[in-house]
C-alpha cells in the first residue's frame, strides 16, 4: 500500500469516526430530552386533575352565588372564584415553564442557566399556589358550607375548630406535594448534567 493511499484510508476514518461521533452526540442528547419531558409530564397529570377541579369549584360557586345571601358570605365567594380561577393558571404555566428548556437547541450550559430560570420561577409559582392555597381555605370553608350543608359557620362555634382541622391537612398536603415535585424537578436536573459527561 502507497502512502498517499494510507493517508486517503486515514482521512475517510477520520471522517467517518467524526460522524459516529456527531450521531452518538445527537442520539443522546435526544434521549436526555425525551427523559426530561418525561419527568416533567408527570407532574402534568395531577396538576391538569388539580386544575379540573378548581375550575369545577369555581364553577360551581358561580352558578349558586345567590345563595350567599350576606356580605361576608358573597365577598369570601368572590374571593373564592378568582383565587379558584388563578390557581391553575399559575400550576400549569409552572409546568409548562419547565418544559421550554430546549436542551437540543442549546450548550451543556445554555441549557443549565435556562433550567436554573425556569426552576427558580416554578418554585415561585409553587410557592404563591401554597400561599393562594390557605387564603383558599379560609374563604372557601364558609361558602361551601354554605352552599352544601346550608349552614353559616360564621354563627357557629366550631368555626376557630374547622379552621384549625383543615389547615393541618392543607399543610401536610401541601408539604408532601413540595416535596414529591422537587424530587421531580431534582430528577429533571439530573438528566441535564448528564449531558455534561
Amino acid at each position: 500500500m502507497e502512502l498517499e493511499e494510507m493517508k486517503r484510508l486515514w482521512g475517510e476514518m477520520a471522517i467517518e469516526m467524526e460522524k459516529q461521533k456527531k450521531l452518538t452526540s445527537s442520539l443522546i442528547t435526544k434521549m436526555i430530552t425525551q427523559d426530561y419531558h418525561n419527568k416533567i409530564n408527570r407532574l402534568l397529570l395531577p396538576e391538569t386533575i388539580g386544575s379540573l377541579g378548581c375550575l369545577g369549584s369555581a364553577l360551581f360557586i358561580l352558578f349558586n352565588f345567590q345563595q350567599l345571601n350576606t356580605w361576608y358570605l358573597s365577598g369570601c365567594g368572590i374571593a373564592s372564584a378568582i383565587i379558584l380561577f388563578a390557581l391553575p393558571i399559575l400550576s400549569i404555566s409552572a409546568i409548562l415553564t419547565m418544559r421550554s428548556v430546549n436542551i437540543a437547541g442549546n450548550t451543556f450550559k445554555q441549557s443549565l442557566l435556562q433550567y436554573s430560570k425556569c426552576k427558580r420561577q416554578f418554585v415561585f409559582k409553587q410557592k404563591a399556589s401554597f400561599y393562594l392555597g390557605a387564603i383558599l381555605l379560609v374563604v372557601l370553608l364558609p361558602v361551601m358550607s354554605k352552599l352544601i350543608f346550608e349552614k353559616d359557620i360564621f354563627i357557629t362555634q366550631r368555626l376557630w375548630l374547622s379552621y384549625a382541622i383543615t389547615f393541618t391537612f392543607f399543610y401536610g398536603f401541601a408539604r408532601w406535594v413540595f416535596k414529591s415535585y422537587n424530587k421531580k424537578i431534582a430528577a429533571a436536573e439530573g438528566m441535564l448534567k448528564e449531558l455534561e459527561g
